[in-house]
């Protein structure tokens, strides 16, 4: 029935061979499988090399090339490593060793202001009130018929006896035209005698709920101050600028913005800026991505067809504002103490708790995003409050709620950022100024946790870095010096002013970037130099990680891309060449 030993060892030869014939038709299928239909390598539009990128990745920190394709980031890695990504069609920049970074992203501008100061005077520097007349009277003999003079940017701090200026000081030089100078915050303002005549301000005006005529002690007659919602009275019957002059005053800003290494501006003009900004971006001329913040108020239903409609990657809505109280500078910064060298202030609150817990719950939940603005200790506490509760009754969401500036904390509201997940949004370069006055003008022992970064950090807050621009200069390199030694520009004092709350410069590069991509929701679109990421970087002529902290302040920007494509380059014989390779 079965054959011999030799027939059985004959068929087993044949069947092992049809087996290894099988076996191998197997392995050459597997092959064509997984090598014939290995996917291509992705091919570059740009290759950066030879530079020291700092990525804000913590898993990798440093890398010495990046590729862009299609304006995202194809990858980051050795020069090796990406160099595989090009074809003949690839530009390869050769950034010969310089620091590469994401590019910025500021948190807090105000656009609109910046503009204005670009077309009204700018008073920013001016140190005695004859240097301010001088200035005032230049403009009065230019101006024409039923014009007004305005101005912005003084700062009564740096004049002799750092005492605000009056309307007497005006009226001497400009009584026949009205005039209105806004201070360096933007909180206050000085006006002359034909202002106040216009607005009908006299010694029986009352002030408004959320603003201060301030009156002379003796007379009770206005003495040309007024702070915040006060200084509504007059600015309303000031002429609108040109719309073709703002305009030219906005692009030039942006133009400044990208030579600074900006990428991103997160801006407070409201929405009144839009149309402008959506105009310049229609026509290609936005060179930078911009997140437009409206007004918090009642009524959210503009806020959101606002929100539907500018959702863009260059253009965008979604976040809304409150200015809670005042600045430190006007004294109108909201306190639960009063001022040490005003005992009878406490500075100005613009809104009770009960009005804004009406508001941010309403908004919080319509998904909007909350930027509370507040600076001293009472308005930060009311901001945290609201904050809470729109937690305790709206619940808990992946919301990127802010406080804006957060400039004076109670010990126990530093904890609160981080177990609220709320974000600091902080300018850090307002510490160069402040440090000069701030404890003489709250007292010993109140400014321990004024601007705590390190100490916010700790706590689990996600830190936004900004400038508060035009109020500071619009340069990343001032915030990025104070924020590591929290110095001023001149080194003093020289051990730091509270040295405990200084960051690394790791942690203010990842505040001014990752950080404020975050706060508004764009931690996945940017912020940081990872594949899929908009190729938004920055080169600069110094590395920032080892260079002397004095030496920040003089750090410039080389190159600025947005999408991988360059918007700004220094013109100098140092300038980063681009080449093919």
């Amino acid at each position: 029935m079965f054959g011999s030993d030799a027939d059985t060892q004959g068929q087993t030869g044949k069947d092992c061979s049809m087996q290894n014939r099988f076996f191998m038709a197997i392995g050459w299928f597997v092959v064509l499988i997984t090598g014939g239909c290995r996917q291509p390598i992705p091919r570059a539009d740009l290759i950066l090399v030879n530079g020291t990128f700092f990525t804000v990745n913590r898993q990798r920190p440093l890398v010495q090339a990046v590729a862009v394709k299609g304006g995202r980031i194809l990858a980051v890695g050795t020069r090796e490593e990406i160099l595989i990504h090009r074809n003949e069609n690839t530009v390869i920049l050769d950034v010969e060793g310089k620091f590469g970074c994401p590019g910025f992203n500021d948190a807090h501008v105000h656009l609109l202001k910046g503009a204005l100061q670009g077309i009204d005077l700018d008073l920013r520097g001016v140190r005695t009130h004859r240097e301010l007349q001088r200035m005032v009277l230049a403009r009065a003999r230019a101006l024409p018929a039923g014009g007004w003079i305005v101005g912005r940017g003084w700062d009564q701090s740096i004049m002799p006896d750092s005492e605000f200026p009056s309307r007497r000081v005006l009226d001497a030089v400009a009584p026949g035209v009205p005039v209105y100078l806004e201070r360096i915050c933007g909180q206050a303002a000085l006006v002359n005698g034909l202002a106040l005549r216009i607005a009908g301000i006299t010694t029986e005006t009352p002030d408004p709920a959320s603003g201060q005529i301030v009156k002379d002690s003796h007379t009770g007659h206005p003495t040309g101050i007024l702070k915040n919602d006060a200084m509504l009275l007059v600015s309303q019957y000031i002429p609108e600028p040109d719309p073709e002059i703002l305009q030219k005053a906005i692009v030039n800003i942006l133009d400044k913005a990208v030579g600074y290494g900006l990428t991103s501006l997160q801006d407070d003009s409201g929405e009144k800026m839009l149309p402008v900004l959506d105009k310049l971006r229609e026509e290609g001329r936005l060179p930078v991505r911009i997140m437009q913040k409206l007004l918090l108020s009642h009524d959210v239903r503009s806020a959101r067809q606002l929100r539907q409609k500018y959702q863009g990657p260059m253009l965008r809505t979604g976040w809304l504002t409150r200015q809670l109280d005042g600045s430190m500078g006007a004294r109108s910064a909201a306190f639960f103490q009063s001022y040490h060298d005003q005992p009878d202030n406490r500075g100005i609150v613009l809104m009770n708790q009960e009005e804004l817990d009406r508001m941010a719950l309403k908004a919080d939940a319509e998904g909007f995003h909350l930027c509370l603005e507040a600076v001293g200790d009472r308005a930060n506490f009311m901001a945290l409050n609201s904050l809470r509760i729109c937690q305790v009754i709206n619940g808990r969401r992946d919301s990127r709620h802010r406080i804006e500036h957060a400039q004076i904390l109670h010990k126990e509201d530093v904890s609160r950022f981080g177990e609220l997940s709320v974000v600091a949004s902080m300018q850090p370069a307002h510490l160069i100024d402040d440090l000069r006055w701030a404890q003489a003008m709250l007292g010993p022992g109140r400014t321990r946790f004024a601007y705590a970064w390190k100490s916010l950090k700790e706590a689990g807050a996600v830190l936004a870095f900004g400038t508060d621009w035009p109020v500071v200069p619009m340069n990343p390199m001032l915030g990025l010096y104070a924020a590591v030694t929290r110095k001023d520009t001149t080194g003093y004092p020289s051990d730091g002013w509270f040295p405990k709350e200084r960051i690394s410069m790791e942690e203010a590069l990842e505040a001014y970037t990752l950080g404020s991509a975050y706060a508004e929701g764009q931690e996945n679109e940017k912020g940081s130099l990872e594949p899929g990421k908009w190729a938004d970087i920055v080169i600069l002529n110094q590395n920032l990680l080892e260079i002397m902290s004095k030496e920040v302040l003089n750090t410039e920007v080389e190159i600025t891309l947005v999408g991988g494509k360059i918007v700004y380059r220094r013109q100098n014989e140092d300038s980063v060449p681009v080449q093919q390779e």
